[in-house]
């Protein structure tokens, strides 16, 4: 059972309550993403549950409405293996559009079960020729995958020392930072993914006001890696910053019509396994810069 640490600012006031949660998923039931039971009971006569799921870092802005990626095989080898075997996953070839997979929600690709104690190390996502953008007006472009459709997008998978139960995979495309729009009106797909064990990592996540003004949310690892969100306007302008090892964090506002960065809220401890909430409905945080 994971932990939530609640820190609810308002009107410089901070306040900080330690509750229970049985339940990482939010807002999940009501679309169909994501169900709760995924599975991943923990181990069963010495083995472990795991799970492969898919999920997006959401646009900042641009000119498309979805992005549909063509997932045709993913393999993994473990931390007990040699890098030349593969396994290849028991998966459905299938078309994700991965735009509507954010603040929590994701996508599962396939389930295995292993050994308890291993660890999956790296992961190979091959991709199919049926990658396309859908741009705001309604046109449907091609996606160019310059390599990885034949090889595989070769990913190390990032973890703690400690996984002692069944665990999911995490696959994170950050689809706003993959697309490269070419001069003579195509695009190309270079992905950006960051792949991590979900287990012992913590989430960040909060309300914001005003309520109809979506904003960028993100903060910048150790590891120079940016992890981000768009708050979620038709959720209480949610937010969730997921997939955080244990550390401080800084998170950053951006106004998705100016660019203006903002800090929202320094030095935010983590530690993995607990996760953190700055705000709530009824108490949401300020969005820099408005009133």
């Amino acid at each position: 059972m994971k932990k939530i640490l609640s820190i609810t600012a308002f009107l410089g006031l901070a306040t900080l309550a330690l509750t229970s949660c049985g339940n990482d998923v939010v807002d999940n039931a009501t679309n169909g993403i994501n169900a709760t039971d995924n599975g991943l009971s923990g181990l069963t006569n010495g083995k472990a549950n795991v799970g492969f799921y898919l999920t997006d870092a959401p646009k900042v802005k641009g000119g498309y409405q979805a992005v549909n990626i063509d997932v045709k095989a993913i393999s993994y080898v473990t931390d007990s293996t040699d890098t030349a075997a593969w396994v290849t996953l028991p998966i459905v070839e299938k078309v994700v559009e991965i735009t509507q997979f954010t603040n929590g929600r994701d996508s599962l690709l396939s389930n295995i079960v292993l050994p308890a104690g291993l660890k999956i190390r790296q992961v190979r996502l091959i991709l199919g020729d049926n990658n396309t953008i859908v741009l705001n007006d309604g046109t449907v472009k091609s996606l160019k995958v310059p390599s990885g459709s034949t090889s595989g997008l070769k990913l190390n998978v990032q973890s703690t020392p400690e996984v002692t139960s069944g665990y999911k995979v995490v696959i994170d495309f950050d689809a706003a930072r993959s697309i490269v729009a070419k001069g003579n009106g195509t695009y190309s797909l270079k992905p950006v993914i960051r792949t991590y064990i979900e287990a012992n990592t913590s989430f960040i996540d909060g309300y914001l006001t005003p309520l109809n003004e979506a904003v960028r949310i993100f903060t910048i690892t150790g590891q120079g890696d940016t992890i981000a969100t768009v708050s979620d306007t038709l959720n209480a302008n949610y937010f969730r910053v997921s997939g955080l090892f244990s550390g401080t964090y800084t998170l950053k506002a951006q106004n998705l019509t100016t660019d203006s960065i903002y800090t929202l809220m320094e030095n935010v401890p983590v530690l993995g396994g607990t996760n953190v909430q700055l705000s709530t409905p009824a108490l949401p945080l300020l969005i820099p810069g408005t009133k």
